[in-house]
C-alpha cells in the first residue's frame, strides 16, 4: 500500500535539518559572540554620545569661563582707566592750587610771609617727627614678631610655604629657561665671534691657536700694523652686532607666538650689542681686546672719554628698547600681564639669568679668571638696569585666553650642554689654524 506523500516529505525535511551536536555547540558560540558584539558595540555608541556630551559640555564651559574672564578684565581696564584719568585730574587741580598758592605768597607782605614760611617748617618738623615714629614702631613690631616665634608660628610659615609651592615652581620654570637661553646665545655668538677674528687674522697669514680663554696669534710683535690690528680685533664685534639686528627681526616676527625659544633671538640682541659697545668701553678703559683698535688710532684722552660715554648712552638705549619685548614674552607664561605680576615675572626673566649666568660663566673658566671677557659681560647689567628701572611704566598687556602649561627647555638645555663641553674640553686642548 502506498505511503501517504505528506508524511514522507516532512520526514525528510526533518532529516535535514537535523544537526549534529558539535555543530550545534558551534552555533550556540557563533550566536553568543554575535550577542556580544552586539553589546559592545551599543557600549561604544553609549561611551561615545557620553564622550561627545561631556566635550560640549566642557567647551560650554570654557567658553562661559572665557566671557566671564573677558568682561573682568574689560571691566579691571574701565576701572584702571577711570583711576588713572582720576589721578591726572588730580594732579592737575594739585598743580592748580600751587599756581594760586605761588601767585598768592608773592602778594603777601614780609610778615605774612614770615608767617608762612614758619607754618611750613613746622609742617616740614611735623613729618620728620611721624617718620621717625613709623621708622621705630616698624622696628618694635618686627622685634616683637621675632620674639613671638613658637610652634605655631612655624607651622603657620610652613603651611604658607607650601601653599605657595605653584609660584615658586613658576620662578624656576622662568628662571631656568631664561637663563638656559641667556647662555646659549652667548656661547652662539662668542663662538661666531672667533670665527670670524680667525678668517680675519687668515686675511694676513697670521697662523692662530683659539683656547677658551684667549686666542693666541703666533707671530711676532713686530708682525702687527694698523690694518691688521684694525680689522682683526674689530671684526668679531662688527659681525655679532650684525647678527644682532637679524635676531632682532627675527624676535619681532615671533613674539606673538607663545613659546621660549624667542627668547634665544632677544638675549642674542642684548649681547650682540654688549659685544660690541660694552666691549668698547671695557677696552677703552683698560686698553684690551676693541680698545686695542682704539689705541692703534691713536686717541687721545677726550676721545676715550666720548667712546665710553656713547657706550653707555648705546646700552642703556638698548635696554629701553628691549624692556617692552620682555614683556611681551610674557604670552608663554600668563594671559595678562599687570602690576601683581609684572614684577614676580621680570626678576626671573631678566635678572636671575643675568646674575646667574655670569657666575656659571665665571665658574666655568675657572682655573683662569679672563679679565676682557668676564668684565665685558658683566657690562651687560647697563641694559639690565634701564629694564629694571622702566618696565613698570609699560601699561597692561593681555594676550590669548588659551591655557598656558609652561614647561622646562629640556632640548635648549641638552644643546647648551653640548656646547658648554666643546667650550670646556676642546677648547681646552686648543685649535690651530694656519694662516
Amino acid at each position: 500500500m502506498p505511503g501517504n506523500p505528506f508524511v514522507m516529505s516532512s520526514n525528510a525535511s526533518h532529516k535535514k535539518r537535523s544537526y549534529s551536536p558539535v555543530y550545534k555547540i558551534y552555533r550556540r558560540i557563533r550566536f553568543v559572540r554575535y550577542k556580544k558584539k552586539l553589546i559592545r558595540k551599543q557600549q561604544h555608541e553609549t561611551q561615545a554620545l557620553e564622550l561627545q556630551e561631556r566635550q560640549a559640555t566642557l567647551a560650554r564651559q570654557k567658553e562661559f569661563t572665557l566671557s566671564e574672564k573677558q568682561q573682568q578684565r574689560l571691566k579691571r581696564k574701565a576701572e584702571k582707566e577711570e583711576a588713572r584719568r582720576l589721578k591726572l585730574e588730580l594732579k592737575e587741580e594739585f598743580r592748580q592750587r600751587e599756581i594760586l598758592a605761588r601767585e598768592e605768597f608773592g602778594k603777601m607782605n614780609g610778615q605774612d610771609r614770615k608767617k608762612v614760611l614758619d607754618e611750613r617748617l613746622f609742617e616740614k618738623k611735623r613729618r620728620k617727627r611721624l617718620f621717625r615714629f613709623y621708622v621705630r614702631s616698624r622696628f618694635r613690631n618686627f622685634i616683637q614678631s621675632f620674639r613671638s616665634i613658637n610652634i605655631r608660628t612655624v607651622k603657620n610659615k610652613i603651611r604658607e610655604f607650601r601653599e605657595n609651592a605653584p609660584q615658586r615652581r613658576l620662578f624656576a620654570i622662568i628662571s631656568f629657561n631664561s637663563t638656559v637661553l641667556f647662555l646659549l646665545s652667548y656661547f652662539c655668538l662668542f663662538f661666531t665671534s672667533q670665527l670670524a677674528t680667525i678668517i680675519s687674522a687668515g686675511f694676513f697669514d697670521y697662523p692662530t691657536t683659539v683656547y677658551y680663554y684667549e686666542i693666541y696669534f703666533n707671530i711676532s710683535p713686530e708682525a702687527w700694523y694698523h690694518d691688521s690690528v684694525k680689522t682683526i680685533y674689530s671684526a668679531g664685534p662688527l659681525v655679532n652686532f650684525a647678527i644682532g639686528i637679524v635676531f632682532l627681526i627675527f624676535y619681532n616676527n615671533l613674539r606673538e607666538i607663545p613659546g621660549t625659544f624667542k627668547l634665544f633671538f632677544l638675549w642674542g640682541f642684548l649681547h650682540s650689542i654688549n659685544m660690541l659697545f660694552g666691549a668698547m668701553l671695557v677696552g677703552t678703559l683698560f686698553e684690551t681686546g676693541v680698545g686695542h683698535v682704539i689705541s692703534w688710532m691713536y686717541i687721545m684722552d677726550t676721545g676715550r672719554v666720548m667712546y665710553s660715554t656713547v657706550s653707555i648712552f648705546l646700552l642703556v638705549m638698548a635696554g629701553l628698547l628691549t624692556t617692552k619685548q620682555f614683556l611681551i614674552s610674557g604670552n608663554t607664561y600668563f594671559n595678562e600681564l599687570n602690576s601683581s605680576n609684572r614684577t614676580s615675572f621680570i626678576f626671573p626673566q631678566v635678572l636671575m639669568p643675568y646674575f646667574l649666568g655670569n657666575i656659571f660663566l665665571i665658574l666655568l673658566r675657572q682655573p683662569r679668571f679672563v679679565f676682557y671677557d668676564t668684565f665685558t659681560v658683566m657690562t651687560l647689567f647697563i641694559p639690565v638696569l634701564a629694564i629694571l628701572a622702566t618696565y613698570r611704566s609699560y601699561n597692561e598687556l593681555y594676550f590669548e585666553e588659551d591655557e598656558k602649561k609652561p614647561g622646562f627647555t629640556w632640548i635648549s638645555a641638552a644643546v647648551l650642554v653640548v656646547a658648554v663641553l666643546f667650550f670646556r674640553i676642546a677648547l681646552a686642548i686648543g685649535i690651530r689654524f694656519d694662516g
